[in-house]
């Protein structure tokens, strides 16, 4: 056998190639090879280890050692018989040779994948701060352009002297804007930085940042002012064209504005009913007065002062719409009747008043109010803007010929000595009256025929 590359096989053992070289030894300056015996059944791990107990010293450097390998002599004294070298073994019994393990080469440690903590955290973060970005993105262009908001009429007040900083945070404290910074930052960007329009400015939280500098921006031409006189018992279609007569405002503007459901913020808007059976929900609540108003004037500029007007006066009567066990609205309703019946007289209204007391009292045997007003209402105001089955359904409900108590809701805009009537009826025992139209004079029964024979004396 080759003695330089091969070792017998034992039975069970596996043929190993050790490495053979000719450098020097640990620890050694000479040229001389080191020889080590392997012992009877050591093997080449063996020999390995034997080499690493050795103790190295200090600065050692790795070296290759050669090692001359010398068999054990067989043990009963016979030369043992040479083995077949691997090449000359049949095909079907070679056996492969076997790469020695490296003593010398470290076993590597379980590494963790930390990389992918720190990616996952990267992602999370900018995530994060993708989502806060476009969300602050979305309030500030919201906030700008009015895209999403309440539709609030807000009123402030703009001093003479006041910068366009003053503004933003006047207009920021009333919750009109949100970001005074960058309202300012826009007036400056537009060239709509003063001066402003001095006074009370009714505004809108549904306003862009542009509608609301339009709004305050001073005009050029000085505004003139009318006083516009609007009588008890006059509807909302009355009250739009008489605005329109003055110049005021344009009647369709001022419509859309009653009908856009906006809160004005008066205490008594809490109250108002919000039933879609209503036909004009601010119907009853702009009090009928002599107002000053600009010309061109938005519509809820109007909207605001009369409504401050009422809501002056309904405070006065809260004590008596408790006592009486009326809400606002119906206060309002019944006084919006007794003023079309008998507007300018207070005395009658008080009767009248008490015939639609009697009556809403015994509603087993007077179930419907039958004022003529009312059904006059339905034709002339809500079916005349449409006959649409939506506004036939609210006629039937204000006609009191149809429906029975009160209508859906008031008929008109009573003024003070109709809501008193409502709350201070006469104490009487009529459920039936008339009224002579040329002369003015009411004549009240407390019976069906005595009511006839009334009617019977006007004609």
């Amino acid at each position: 056998m080759d003695k330089n590359n091969n070792l017998p096989i034992a039975d069970d053992q596996q043929e190993q190639q050790l490495p053979v070289g000719d450098t020097q030894p640990f620890g050694q300056t000479g040229g001389e090879d080191r020889t080590i015996a392997f012992q009877a059944g050591q093997t080449a791990y063996d020999l390995a280890d034997d080499i690493l107990a050795e103790e190295a010293p200090a600065g050692w450097e790795e070296e290759t050692v050669a090692v001359q390998v010398t068999e054990p002599e067989p043990d009963d004294g016979q030369p043992e018989e040479e083995q077949p070298s691997a090449e000359e073994l049949p095909e079907q019994e070679a056996m492969p040779p076997v790469r020695p393990r490296n003593p010398f080469k470290r076993v590597p440690k379980r590494v963790y994948h930390r990389g992918r903590l720190f990616s996952l955290a990267y992602v999370l973060i900018t995530v994060t701060l993708c989502i806060f970005g476009s969300v602050m993105f979305l309030r500030v262009f919201n906030d700008v352009l009015a895209f999403i908001t309440e539709n609030r009429a807000i009123t402030v007040t703009i001093d003479e002297n006041d910068t366009t900083d003053d503004v933003a945070a006047k207009l920021k404290e009333a919750g009109l804007i949100k970001y005074d910074w960058l309202f300012s930052y826009v007036a400056k960007f537009e060239d709509v930085v003063g001066p402003y329009e001095a006074g009370e400015h009714t505004l809108n939280d549904n306003m862009n940042y542009m509608q609301l500098l339009n709004e305050i921006e001073k005009k050029e031409a000085v505004r003139q002012t009318v006083q516009v006189t609007f009588i008890e018992g006059l509807d909302i279609n009355e009250v739009a064209e008489l605005l329109e007569e003055n110049g005021v405002c344009d009647a369709d503007e001022f419509i859309e504005e009653v009908r856009s459901g906006s809160d004005y913020g008066f205490d008594f808007e809490s109250e108002i009913s919000q039933s879609s059976n209503i036909f004009y929900p601010l119907e009853g609540y702009l009090f009928p007065d002599t107002y000053e108003f600009y010309t061109n004037s938005t519509p809820a500029d109007v909207i605001v002062k009369m409504m401050r007007n009422f809501q002056n006066k309904i405070d006065t009567v809260q004590q008596l719409m408790t006592e009486m066990g009326l809400t606002q609205h119906q206060t309002i309703t019944l006084a919006s009747i007794i003023q079309a019946e008998a507007s300018g007289d207070p005395e009658n209204m008080k009767l009248v008043s008490s015939v639609y007391w009697n009556r809403l009292n015994d509603a087993e045997n007077y179930p419907m109010l039958q004022s003529d007003p009312t059904r006059d209402y339905a034709n002339s105001v809500i079916l005349m803007s449409g006959s649409n089955s939506s506004n036939q359904r609210k006629a039937s409900l204000y006609n009191t010929y149809e429906c029975t108590g009160l209508p859906a809701g008031p008929i008109c805009n009573p003024g003070m000595d109709a809501i008193m009537a409502a709350l201070q009826p006469e104490s009487t025992a009529y459920y039936y009256f008339c009224s002579n139209t040329r002369t003015g004079e009411f004549y009240y029964a407390e019976t069906l025929q005595a009511h006839e024979q009334n009617v019977d004396q006007i004609d």
